[in-house]
């Protein structure tokens, strides 16, 4: 009797089982559906437990993940910080499935108001503080209240990283392993930060018009860049003064580099004597013998 082979190969094992669920999930457009399902399920993760009490992932709509939130004024605290959070999701996801939060007001039950476990020490009390001073004067004292529970819960954190070692990254201020941490990494190599960052050289009022197109972290990393730059600058334009004996155009040059670096660094344009201290040390000794 001849035997008819079939064509069909056996599935056996782990590796043949998960080849046949992952058929199965995309013959039934369920695979999707799963992938929407884990950022909705790991929002929680990356909020932490504070600021997952005042929000919920409520559904992936394509890339984007949307958020419901207690109020609107939490709704733009979220949003001033959008970067980082998507940073955070991404990298427990593992991949690039969500591109995009948005964050609306929705059912979300405020917390009841209750004693904080443990009281913020007076400084750390006052940054929090200082963070929802954008807040209008006619905000609820629900939203005050909601705001500044947030506020709370993320100088908190920040004194348990200080607390466990980690250094303030010199991009973002905020305290890591990495230096710079690895969402201001990130954001270093963005195209577009770094064109910023070449105009800020040449012009530091500039950095007053950033945030409205690259937010508060792009411009705080084109500031980074601006300022590595004429550090190296000031560097090679002091040597050059000493070498050429103090040349007029080489010292005209180094003032005008050392003001557009203190600029960037008070982030202001007017600067007093007193400003010009923190100039680094080779170009201060410098200007000073003129």
């Amino acid at each position: 009797m001849t035997r008819i082979r079939s064509n069909r190969s056996r599935v056996g094992g782990t590796h043949g089982l998960r080849e046949v669920l992952g058929l199965t999930l995309s013959k039934h457009r369920l695979q999707g559906g799963l992938s929407k399902a884990r950022s909705i399920v790991i929002w929680p993760e990356v909020v932490g437990p504070e600021l997952s009490r005042m929000t919920r992932a409520r559904t992936q709509q394509g890339n984007t993940l949307v958020v419901e939130v207690t109020d609107s004024s939490m709704a733009h605290f979220l949003t001033m910080q959008r970067g980082t959070f998507l940073r955070l999701l991404q990298e427990k996801l593992g991949d690039q499935s969500v591109t995009e939060l948005r964050f609306s007001v929705g059912r979300v039950q405020a917390p009841a108001p209750a004693a904080l476990p443990d009281v913020l020490p007076a400084p750390d009390q006052a940054r929090a503080e200082a963070m929802t001073q954008h807040l209008p004067a006619s905000a609820s004292p629900e939203l005050q209240r909601a705001t500044l529970q947030a506020a709370q819960a993320i100088t908190r954190a920040r004194r348990w990283r200080e607390q466990q070692g980690y250094a303030p990254c010199p991009v973002c201020g905020e305290p890591h392993r990495q230096q710079p941490c690895r969402a201001c990494e990130l954001t270093l190599q963005d195209p577009l930060v770094r064109r910023a960052a070449a105009n800020l050289l040449r012009d530091p009022t500039l950095l007053a018009q950033l945030p409205a197109t690259l937010g508060l972290s792009g411009t705080d990393a084109a500031r980074y860049l601006a300022l590595q730059q004429l550090l190296d600058q000031l560097d090679i334009l002091a040597l050059e003064c000493v070498q050429s004996g103090g040349a007029a155009h080489y010292q005209d040059y180094l003032h005008q580099q050392a003001t557009h670096y203190l600029q960037l660094w008070h982030r202001r344009s007017n600067l007093s004597r007193a400003d010009w201290q923190a100039l680094p040390v080779k170009a201060r000794q410098v200007l000073e013998s003129r």
